[in-house]
């Protein structure tokens, strides 16, 4: 399904499908048009804005703060509270909001994500790493850092087909390498807040959701539920990190049976 793109502030929305509202929040080097195939699954009205330094979104400064004020901001003018589902880095700043402003989200749904890094020293040296990546995207242009992006074992898009992987590409491609290396020295795990230890404080029900094969998010995935007052968490066997793409028929049922009749 094409995006109707609507501006709504300066985020660039996405919207998909119809129904109850569902807002769907992506990950790092994607956009909202990530969600399109998902929705097809889901009996919703899914909005998908493309997250700062990302798409058409021309939110600045790219950092946390900015971003969690600009999405609490605009969905301040929709009929919320609404479940909101992110995916990786969309999941990092879903919990984030939904810590931030509970009166804006009624269920939360967390896809491949973790709590960001505990340890103070750890996310400086990540967050040093991150700022090395942004310069290498700033200096080789976007097309040449996906080739790398989407060959290494977390990130590969290898499990697709031919068509679903160049559809997710040009996703991809639509984002600039200045705007790719803002969210990463904004929007990174090195300068996020960790946020394990505020979790007990969700005011709604989570689900959270991880590939079978994604050792590590699984076990986020697990210990994230274990940590809210009302979380579960699901496993998709046979996929990795990007449950979104390689999976989106069995996660849409997921989300479905979590979020109830529409």
């Amino acid at each position: 399904m094409r995006a109707r793109i609507a501006e709504a502030g300066e985020l660039a929305v996405g919207d998909y499908g119809a129904g109850p509202l569902l807002v769907a929040l992506h990950g790092f080097t994607l956009a909202g048009a990530q969600f399109a195939p998902l929705a097809t699954y889901l009996d919703r009205h899914v909005l998908a804005p493309d997250l700062p330094g990302h798409g058409a979104t021309s939110v600045t400064p790219v950092d946390l703060p900015t971003t969690i004020d600009a999405i609490a901001g605009w969905l301040t003018g929709l009929a919320t509270p609404v479940p909101v589902v992110g995916y990786s880095m969309g999941g990092r700043i879903a919990m984030s909001l939904a810590l931030d402003h509970p009166e804006l989200v009624d269920r939360l749904v967390v896809i491949s994500a973790g709590p960001g890094i505990r340890d103070p020293k750890q996310r400086a040296a990540r967050a040093r790493n991150d700022k090395h990546l942004a310069a290498r995207i700033r200096d080789v242009g976007v097309d040449r850092f996906l080739d790398d992006w989407l060959d290494a074992p977390i990130t590969s898009t290898a499990a697709v087909d031919e068509t679903t992987s160049s559809v997710d590409r040009a996703i991809r491609q639509n984002n600039s390498g200045s705007g790719l290396a803002a969210a990463l020295r904004g929007l990174g795990q090195g300068v996020s807040p960790y946020l394990g230890d505020r979790l007990g404080e969700l005011a709604m029900p989570l689900l959270t959701v991880a590939g079978g094969n994604d050792v590590q998010y699984r076990e986020h995935a697990a210990s994230l539920a274990a940590a809210a007052g009302d979380g579960i968490h699901q496993v998709v066997a046979g996929v990795g990190h990007n449950v979104v793409l390689e999976a989106p028929e069995a996660l849409g049922a997921l989300i479905e049976e979590f979020l109830g009749p529409a």
